[in-house]
């Protein structure tokens, strides 16, 4: 079994940039770093340009928040439902107001 951070893509499946490499413009991987959300199709952006990690976006945190559907599959719909994005640390964060003592709000 592979461990996500074990486990990282040298080029973006979408617009083939490097590790360390910022997106192309129309790249669907490519996230708004004012908002988390994709960054295609929501106009003209002024926040940074986006790089490609290695992996998908929100995969770390998924693994991180332990928000994972199986072994090497993050729950991204949940993170994107559930966590709060940080536009300064470019980053989901565990939503404050949790319930349950896990992070889940559910």
């Amino acid at each position: 079994m592979t461990d996500i951070a074990d486990s990282l893509d040298e080029l973006c499946p979408d617009c083939h940039a490097e590790i360390g490499q910022a997106h192309t413009e129309g790249c669907d991987v490519a996230r708004c770093l004012a908002t988390g959300l994709q960054r295609l199709g929501h106009g003209p952006c002024r926040c940074p340009q986006d790089v490609w990690t290695g992996r998908w976006p929100g995969e770390a945190e998924c693994a991180e928040f332990g928000w994972m559907l199986g072994p090497g599959l993050p729950d991204l719909n949940r993170l994107v439902t559930t966590a709060t994005w940080d536009p300064v640390a470019y980053r989901w964060t565990r939503p404050s107001h949790a319930t349950n003592g896990e992070g889940d709000a559910r």
